[in-house]
């Protein structure tokens, strides 16, 4: 086993496990409830993401770093097909009526 990110944060640990499942690493986590059994934070005890295969190790570190490092990129409002409302750029549904963005699946 192999950790490739490590935060105190368990929502942020969550998001990569995900990320770099989504990639087709196999992941395990470590620490995931052992984090908040103290009030002093102990960096040994965050929770953290690892990857079975050695050889994957280089790899979905650069997939962990390149999300953490990407711009946000900005989207356009879009008007929703069903129902007309304006709809924030980042989102894919509608937040009135939950109707998909034309496109997204």
């Amino acid at each position: 086993m192999h950790e490739v990110f490590r935060d105190w944060d368990s929502a942020k640990v969550g998001l990569v496990d995900q990320l770099l499942k989504s990639e087709g690493f196999h992941t395990f986590l470590r620490n995931w409830t052992g984090s908040n059994i103290t009030e002093v934070p102990i960096p040994d005890m965050f929770p953290n993401v690892c990857v079975l295969n050695h050889e994957d190790f280089v790899r979905a570190r650069k997939i962990v770093t390149d999300y953490f490092h990407a711009q946000p990129q900005a989207s356009e409002e879009w008007v929703c097909p069903k129902c007309g409302e304006k709809v924030d750029g980042v989102f894919s549904e509608c937040w009135s009526c939950q109707a998909l963005r034309e496109g997204e699946n």
